[in-house]
């Protein structure tokens, strides 16, 4: 489990600063604990910190028009979690833990002082604002797609990119998601996932390495994100 210093410092805004700098922003982050099925905060609630994830996982909901919650991405140690709070006054999604979580929140007052004492984090926000947005667009043409598997192919391709380590015959994704969290990212059944992730392993596309996925042909998942568009 990360420290408070080093779950602080791999923050997008603070990657490069140096340990002294660290030192001198940890205190503006309190530690907060959450149950399973506690939410961080809910859609529409007033936006007032963001947090930084140090151990556990959580779960980012939209409710849609019908009523029915829809899981936007799930977060591990390490992500932020309601960085819209430090530009939104209120929350556009909810986020709920999914098991035990420990969490370090950033009121937004605590990061208006750090911008003016730290200017530089506004290029660090600017880069983690691009890459949100690009993420944003991948998910929605992975939600329009009518195949499971190009939706399943784009959620493989973002943990890649997010949490891959690259192996001598493929890349490791450094975290554990179950098929039913894979299964509420897409918006299938746990069954249909269950399947399709098989029919991959079936294919040499993948495997699994002490429950994490290995991916053996990453080009392949690219190109069914390419074939949905």
């Amino acid at each position: 489990m990360p420290t408070k210093t080093e779950a602080i410092s791999k923050v997008p805004f603070f990657v490069n600063f140096t340990p002294d700098d660290i030192a001198n922003i940890e205190p503006f982050f309190q530690e907060y604990q959450f149950s399973k099925n506690q939410y961080l905060f809910w859609e529409g609630d007033a936006a007032t910190r963001m947090f930084v994830i140090k151990s556990g996982r959580v779960k980012l909901l939209k409710t849609s028009a019908s009523g029915k919650d829809m899981v936007l991405e799930v977060m591990v140690p390490g992500q932020i979690c309601g960085g819209g709070a430090l530009f939104a006054e209120y929350h556009r999604n909810g986020a709920q833990a999914v098991e035990p979580t420990v969490a370090y929140g950033l009121s937004r007052e605590s990061y208006d002082r750090l911008l003016t004492k730290y200017p530089e984090i506004a290029r660090g926000i600017i880069n983690y604002l691009g890459a949100k947005l690009m993420d944003a667009h991948d998910v929605i043409i992975s939600l329009v797609s009518s195949k499971v598997e190009s939706r399943i192919a784009s959620v493989i391709v973002r943990l890649c990119e997010n949490h891959g380590t690259r192996t001598k015959d493929g890349i490791l994704i450094n975290i554990r998601l179950t098929r039913r969290d894979i299964a509420d990212i897409v918006g299938s059944t746990v069954e249909t996932t269950i399947r399709t992730i098989s029919r991959f392993q079936k294919q040499g596309l993948l495997n699994t390495v002490a429950g994490r996925l290995h991916i053996k042909n990453l080009d392949a998942f690219k190109e069914m994100m390419r074939a949905a568009r």
